[in-house]
């Protein structure tokens, strides 16, 4: 980026704000577009355990982490508490992003081993068309038809 800056043959008694005074020229201001790739297209809100915790992270393609929330783990055979906890981790990263980063996910992938189909089930995503559905964005702010992965 360049910057120029003349002061020299302005009169000082210009001080009204509709113009640049005589002999200062603009700042010629020259952005270079930045290309970020094909990959950093992709926020992915992954949902996985770490540390006797449950985790959400949203994630680039290219691996850069824009939030995280952790969350105390909960049992998958106790699906009402399961359920909130995840329920819980989702929320709070999705907070964490606010908007237009929130609104931006293109997909919630489930990394949980064997408890995925039973974290899937809690939160109420159909196996058949495993998507975002409205009761799930409007408990953890992830826009509905949002596509479902299972594992990483």
């Amino acid at each position: 980026m360049d910057l120029k800056f003349t002061f020299g043959g302005a009169s000082p008694d210009q001080h009204d704000h509709g113009g640049a005074p005589s002999g200062v020229s603009p700042l010629p201001l020259s952005a270079k577009p930045v290309s970020l790739g094909p990959t950093s297209t992709v926020l992915d809100v992954v949902l996985r355990r770490g540390g006797g915790e449950l985790v959400a992270e949203a994630l680039s393609g290219d691996g850069v982490s824009y939030g995280r929330a952790a969350v105390a783990d909960a049992v998958a055979s106790d699906s009402a508490a399961f359920a909130k906890a995840l329920r819980s981790a989702l929320s709070r990263v999705i907070a964490e992003l606010d908007s237009p980063l929130s609104d931006s996910v293109t997909a919630l992938v489930l990394d949980l081993g064997a408890d995925t189909d039973a974290a899937r089930e809690a939160l109420g995503i159909d196996a058949a068309a495993p998507v975002v559905d409205a009761a799930l964005q409007r408990r953890c702010g992830i826009a509905m038809g949002t596509p479902v992965r299972l594992g990483a």
